[in-house]
């Protein structure tokens, strides 16, 4: 997600990068005639987010043009708006579709009755100081907050009252419940990763990985942490050791990284311009997918026999040898892409102010 004065930064990191290497910043193709999107949903400035309804009838988009838009996902219709005062960084579908979570530049929080009975917010709350992220918990009665010069992570009730507070010396980019809920993950801009307990609110566990550290996700069962970093890649520590106990090495620093569901492998990327998968135990280099720009996000698909990635303008789907599927390409820098459940459709959304729904080759 990105500000509105985080726009012009951003070019002049990508600018800088590319003087560093000798290069231009011309968008490349990877293909010479890229996939033709089936639905293209258009907003009045950047699309921070989108999502598939859970029955994939409808699409909801997020822009910084202060509105949250729903769409049919058969014939791309608007069938919904619901505006905000301020930039809107990300939304969240309720599992039963009835309900959309959003949070915005300005810190505001907010559930929409996304069946079109009610207009007004049925959930209208500030986080304080502003806000990076939120997200539901299980049962949907509660919502987690977080982000903020303040570094509070907030729990809120179903009807906006504060069930919890986390506070942090530092901004927190990271937060997210375990699996049954009883520990709260949380992760700060200078590189301090904490457990904490939920039912006494209290410190379960402090790693402090330093400020080159730009990210950290648990595994499961809590032994393992995996990080990303400016300089030193993705690593893998098994706390309380100070030491990383893999080593995953990319050139320049990493964007994002993830383990697979059996934690067996993990996937990671960076502005080296790659995607690499490795072997979770060992720290083998299984595979290695480059981009022509720095890779902002990837995933794996379900059966984990193709990669999901994208990089400046364009989504990349690749097989299991590495060899380029398909392009979808955008005319500016993509924010975001994710399959829908049965992995027929690709969903993205960009900087050209639209989200765009692809068919799978083949399909």
């Amino acid at each position: 997600m990105q500000f509105k004065g985080w726009k012009g930064q951003r070019v002049k990191i990508y600018l800088a990068v590319l003087a560093l290497a000798g290069l231009a910043l011309v968008p490349v193709s990877a293909q010479d005639d890229p996939a033709q999107a089936v639905l293209t949903l258009a907003h009045d400035d950047v699309v921070t987010d989108a999502a598939w309804s859970p029955d994939e009838s409808q699409i909801a988009t997020a822009s910084e043009d202060g509105t949250v838009r729903v769409w049919g996902a058969a014939d791309g219709d608007e069938m919904a708006r619901y505006e905000q005062d301020s930039p809107v960084r990300g939304l969240r579908w309720s599992s039963d579709g009835a309900r959309l979570l959003t949070w915005a530049q300005d810190g505001s929080v907010r559930i929409w009755d996304a069946t079109g009975e009610a207009d007004a917010p049925l959930l209208d709350a500030t986080h304080p100081g502003g806000i990076r992220g939120a997200r539901w918990n299980t049962d949907e009665l509660q919502i987690l907050t977080w982000g903020g010069v303040d570094g509070l992570v907030r729990v809120w009730g179903a009807n906006g009252e504060t069930v919890a507070d986390y506070e942090h010396p530092a901004e927190v980019t990271m937060a997210s419940w375990n699996a049954d809920e009883t520990s709260l993950y949380t992760f700060t801009l200078t590189g301090v990763a904490t457990v904490w307990d939920t039912i006494d609110g209290t410190r379960a566990q402090t790693v402090n990985f330093g400020q080159a550290a730009l990210g950290a996700t648990w595994n499961a069962d809590e032994s393992q942490v995996l990080t990303w970093t400016r300089l030193d890649g993705a690593q893998i520590w098994e706390p309380p050791s100070l030491s990383p106990v893999l080593q995953l090495p990319h050139r320049t620093f990493v964007q994002g990284a993830a383990w697979n569901d059996d934690e067996s492998r993990i996937l990671s990327w960076a502005a080296d311009d790659t995607v690499k998968l490795w072997d979770a135990e060992t720290g083998e280099l299984l595979l290695e997918l480059r981009h022509i720009d720095w890779v902002e996000g990837a995933s794996l698909s379900a059966d984990e026999r193709r990669v999901l990635s994208w990089a400046y303008d364009s989504v990349l789907l690749w097989d299991e040898a590495g060899a380029t599927v398909e392009e979808f390409r955008h005319e500016l820098l993509v924010m975001g892409a994710a399959w829908n459940a049965d992995e027929t459709q690709i969903l993205s959304w960009s900087w050209d102010k639209t989200a765009r729904v692809w068919g799978m080759p083949g399909l």
